[in-house]
C-alpha cells in the first residue's frame, strides 16, 4: 500500500507540475512578466495556506515547525521554490512548454541521481539504471526534434538551472526530514516568497490585473500548493530518485495541455519519446515492486 500511494502521489505531483508551463505562458501573454508570475502565485498560494492553517486550528502547529525546522526548511525553499521558479518561470518566455520541461527534467533526473548516491549513500541498482536510461532517451528524442535552431539558449540555461534547484530540493527535502503536509507546504511557501520578493522588488513594480486573477488563482492552487504537496508526500513513501523519475511523466502532460491550450502540436519524435518515459516508469514500478517482495 505505501508503493502504491507513493506511486499515485508522484504521478499526481506531475498531473499538476505539467499546468505549470501552460498556465504560466498564457498568462505573459496577458503581459504579466515571469518573475511577476513567480512571485504572486508563491504569495496567492500562502496567503490561501495560512488562511486555512487559521481556520482549521492549525496555525500555532505551523509557527511551533517553521521554529524547529527553520533553516532546513530555508535551504529546502531556496532550491525547491526559488531556484525552480524564478528561473522555470523567465524559460518559458524563451522556450516553447515542451523544451522547457524536457530540459528541467532531464537536468533534475541527473541532479537527483547524483546527490542521492552521494548524501543517501542509496544503492542504486539495475532496475534504477535501465529506467533512467530509458527516460533519458525519451528525454533526448524531444531534444533532437528542436536541434535545428529552434532552441533559444537562454532558455536552455534557465530550464537546466531550474531543473538543478529541483533535482537539489528532491534530495535535500528527505534528507532533512522535513516532512510533508500542508504545515510543510506553507513553511516551505513562506521562505519561497520571501527569496522571490527580492527580484521582484528589485525591478519595475507590477501588479496582477482583474483577467490575471483566475489563471493565477489556478496556478496557485494547482502546481504551487497541489503539486507540492503531492511531491512532499511522495518523499515520505518512496526514494527520492524514484519520485523523479516517475516526475518524468510530467512532460506528457505538458505537451498534451500545451496541444489543447496553446495550440503547439505534437510531433512523432515527442509521442515516440513519452512512450520511452512511460516504458522507464513501468520498469522502475515492476524493479521497486520485486525489491519490496524480496525484503518482506
Amino acid at each position: 500500500m505505501k508503493l502504491y500511494l507513493g506511486y499515485i502521489c508522484a504521478i499526481l505531483a506531475a498531473i499538476f507540475n505539467g499546468m505549470i508551463g501552460v498556465f504560466s505562458v498564457k498568462i505573459m501573454h496577458l503581459g504579466l512578466p515571469p518573475f511577476a508570475i513567480a512571485f504572486y502565485k508563491c504569495l496567492i498560494s500562502l496567503a490561501i495556506l495560512t488562511a486555512w492553517l487559521c481556520a482549521t486550528n492549525q496555525f500555532g502547529q505551523w509557527i511551533k515547525h517553521l521554529k524547529t525546522n527553520y533553516f532546513k526548511i530555508a535551504i529546502c525553499a531556496f532550491f525547491g521554490f526559488f531556484i525552480l521558479y524564478f528561473f522555470e518561470t523567465n524559460a518559458y518566455s524563451y522556450s516553447k512548454v515542451s523544451v522547457v520541461v524536457f530540459f528541467l527534467l532531464g537536468s533534475a533526473t541527473l541532479t537527483t541521481f547524483i546527490l542521492s548516491a552521494i548524501l543517501h549513500k542509496q544503492k542504486v541498482r539495475i532496475y534504477e539504471l535501465f529506467s533512467c536510461g530509458l527516460a533519458l532517451v525519451g528525454l533526448s528524442l524531444v531534444f533532437g526534434v528542436y536541434s535545428s535552431g529552434n532552441i533559444h539558449l537562454e532558455g536552455l540555461i534557465l530550464a537546466i538551472i531550474a531543473g538543478i534547484g529541483y533535482g537539489a530540493f528532491l534530495t535535500l527535502s528527505p534528507f532533512f526530514q522535513i516532512g510533508s503536509g500542508l504545515i510543510v507546504v506553507n513553511s516551505l511557501l513562506l521562505f519561497g516568497t520571501l527569496y522571490l520578493f527580492i527580484p521582484f522588488i528589485n525591478t519595475k513594480l507590477v501588479y496582477p490585473t482583474f483577467s490575471d486573477m483566475p489563471l493565477l488563482l489556478l496556478l496557485s492552487l494547482l502546481p504551487t500548493i497541489g503539486g507540492f504537496w503531492c511531491t512532499t508526500k511522495a518523499l515520505t513513501l518512496l526514494k527520492s530518485n524514484t519520485v523523479q523519475l516517475l516526475e518524468l511523466s510530467e512532460p506528457i502532460f505538458a505537451i498534451i495541455m500545451a496541444y489543447f491550450f496553446l495550440e503547439q502540436h505534437l510531433t512523432i519524435f515527442e509521442i515516440i519519446g513519452g512512450g520511452f518515459i512511460l516504458s522507464a516508469i513501468y520498469v522502475n514500478y515492476h524493479g521497486s515492486k520485486k525489491s519490496h517482495t524480496q525484503k518482506s
